[in-house]
């Protein structure tokens, strides 16, 4: 395909969206960019949602079905990929939307780097219900937003992560589709919660970098319905065994961030579990690198061996702003006390 007929596939999984489907869709249709396809995945939806899409009646939107839901809409994305047309697959979730110029963005980035396979870039959150504030910007577009569009080698990728700073999303993720066949696309099998952030560390290590774009993108809705952040335990599973299966090929400072990485998805793991109820959170010691974060595992080890409460009780503390500099102080003290 040459370069003026560069155009992406759109892949958006559907599991009981209605109240939020046509938002999306919406969004895609209404692009300034308008050379793609739309492939919506309808998961086995039991509401509104399939009805809603059929309403749609654009030439370019493709609706494929599955007969059974699939956790995290990983088996749904897998289908896109596998259905695409295009040499770029852009993903988006049903519950949120893009951007009018978000597509034009990107497809201004391919044309003037063309050797890029993997592309993100800011987003805006919104959530009524987090610290009282309505909407905020991703880390990463607040902290390197100055920066104009750049591009990020896989350590400097690495180095985001372990920072707290992701690049990019599940509805700001596109990637060529040569690069999610050869890294074997979602975890469908093996992941109920974070596949996505294991698929963009496999395609990155891949791909070797990936190109940020300074624009933001998209909104993510985190108080839409029928979340599967709510409901499911995040694991990390994929996670730990794709830095397992990468250490071999790496030594020095890229493995102890590989292995610092890790560790932070664990550790984030089991802090979110702590929010669902009813549930057997996972036992940290035994799942983390120790070697290169030793007080940082000793601290978490000792905090998820308590109650599950304690921990809540310190997190709606953090919260308050006078609270953070004492419970960094404190973190501070015990620090001292092991070096």
């Amino acid at each position: 395909m040459s370069i003026d007929k560069l155009f992406f596939t759109i892949v958006i999984p559907v599991y009981n969206k209605g109240p939020h489907i046509n938002r999306s869709i919406s969004s895609v249709v209404n692009q300034t960019f308008q050379n793609f396809e739309l492939l919506l995945i309808n998961d086995a939806s039991t509401d509104t949602s399939l009805e809603k899409m059929q309403k749609f009646t654009d030439p370019r939107i493709r609706i494929l079905h599955r007969e059974q839901p699939g956790p995290g809409g990983y088996a749904a994305r897998n289908l896109g990929i596998k259905e695409a047309n295009a040499d770029w697959v852009a993903f988006l979730d049903a519950d949120d939307e893009w951007m009018p110029e978000h597509l034009a963005n990107y497809i201004t980035l391919i044309r003037h780097h063309p050797d890029v396979s993997v592309l993100g870039c800011g987003c805006e959150f919104q959530d009524p219900d987090y610290h009282h504030v309505k909407s905020f910007l991703d880390p990463y577009y607040v902290k390197n937003y100055y920066k104009g569009s750049h591009l990020l080698f896989f350590a400097e990728y690495l180095i985001s992560e372990v920072s707290g700073m992701r690049p990019l999303n599940g509805s700001t993720a596109c990637i060529k589709r040569e690069i999610l066949l050869d890294v074997g696309g979602f975890p469908e099998s093996i992941a109920k919660r974070g596949g996505d952030v294991d698929t963009w560390l496999r395609c990155i290590e891949n791909a070797g970098s990936i190109f940020w774009s300074s624009h933001k993108g998209a909104i993510y809705y985190r108080n839409a319905v029928n979340m599967v952040t709510r409901t499911q335990l995040f694991l990390a599973e994929c996670e730990r065994d794709t830095v397992r299966n990468l250490l071999p090929k790496y030594s020095g400072g890229v493995c102890n961030l590989l292995k610092r990485f890790s560790n932070q998805r664990t550790i984030d793991a089991w802090r979110r579990n702590t929010h669902i109820t009813n549930k057997c959170n996972i036992y940290l010691p035994g799942k983390l690198y120790v070697g290169v974060e030793p007080i940082k595992c000793l601290v978490w080890f000792v905090i998820s061996l308590l109650p599950q409460c304690f921990y809540l009780m310190i997190e709606n503390l953090v919260r308050n702003s006078k609270a953070v500099s004492h419970f960094r102080n404190a973190v501070k003290a015990i620090s001292m006390l092991f070096t």
